[in-house]
């Protein structure tokens, strides 16, 4: 069994309801759910450097780096600025680079990124959604859990009444058998008797109640153990893709950390040609 499931096991309860769920008609699927936006914007720190941020104010998406980005500056020449620029730091000043060629060329490199951050995007909402139905059934196996015990508190007051019960027969019982064994007279004795094989009836009738609720108990454990076992195979099999994706999602990261790497190189290299060809201006 997966770690994932033994922790949702663990969490939702070992003993599931008394209660029998009614039966219904199969519901129609859900329709499936619109494909999410594109995202806006696209944040990626770096340790290392000074920073920068590429903006391309017609598309609404930012790729940061660095943890001296001057945010308020940038939305400032976002104002004044129509399309794509890079804004970066160096040295301490603040400049601003429009070159196309240049910027292409970052915008190319920022792609593999990117487009891995979108596949990780995917895998997260699918991970999401069998993340859900887990919780849903982890929460299914909680309330018949409760069930259960309330229903086997019902049983077990019973029994305990029963055993109450027994012991009070039992107490008369022998009382009426040392009437019976000490009678001087034989209607004393008849009435005895009498007393005793009643009393001896009432004590088999309420054995057989025991039995009859010890029946019940082992009932209602049998039948709820099938459907916690039912739930559980559910449970695993949601697991199962769950872990698959988070393996996805591990050598996808990887990946985009290599990228990320790679890109943020080509970045810089580009920021140094525009300050020794003069394409960068200094923002004032």
């Amino acid at each position: 069994m997966s770690t994932s499931h033994r922790l949702i096991l663990s969490l939702a309860g070992i003993l599931l309801g008394g209660s029998a769920l009614a039966v219904q008609p199969p519901q129609p699927p859900a329709p499936p759910a619109p494909p999410a936006a594109p995202s806006k914007q696209i944040s990626i720190s770096m340790d290392s450097g000074d920073g920068y941020a590429l903006v391309d104010g017609q598309k609404d998406r930012v790729t940061m780096s660095g943890s001296d980005v001057d945010n308020q500056q940038i939305k400032q020449l976002k104002q004044s600025i129509k399309g794509q620029f890079l804004w970066f730091r160096d040295q301490g000043k603040s400049y601003v680079m429009q070159d196309s060629t240049l910027l292409a060329r970052i915008d190319e490199a920022w792609k593999p990124s990117q487009q891995l951050g979108q596949q990780m995007s995917v895998l997260g909402r699918q991970m999401g959604a069998h993340g859900k139905a887990m919780g849903d059934l982890g929460s299914k196996m909680g309330d018949r859990g409760q069930a259960q015990a309330r229903a086997g508190t019902r049983e077990s007051e019973q029994l305990r009444a029963l055993g109450r019960q027994q012991q009070e027969l039992g107490r008369k019982l022998g009382e009426a058998s040392r009437r019976q064994a000490t009678a001087t007279t034989d209607a004393a004795r008849r009435t005895a008797e009498r007393d005793v094989e009643r009393l001896q009836q009432q004590i088999e009738d309420a054995q057989d109640e025991m039995e009859e609720a010890n029946d019940r108990i082992a009932a209602i454990h049998e039948s709820e153990a099938q459907q916690a076992e039912v739930i559980s195979r559910q449970m695993e099999q949601r697991s199962k893709p769950m872990e698959a994706l988070g393996k996805q999602m591990s050598e996808l990261g990887r990946q985009q950390e290599k990228a990320a790497k790679a890109a943020d190189k080509a970045t810089r290299q580009a920021i140094a040609q525009s300050l020794s060809e003069g394409k960068a201006k200094l923002v004032r």
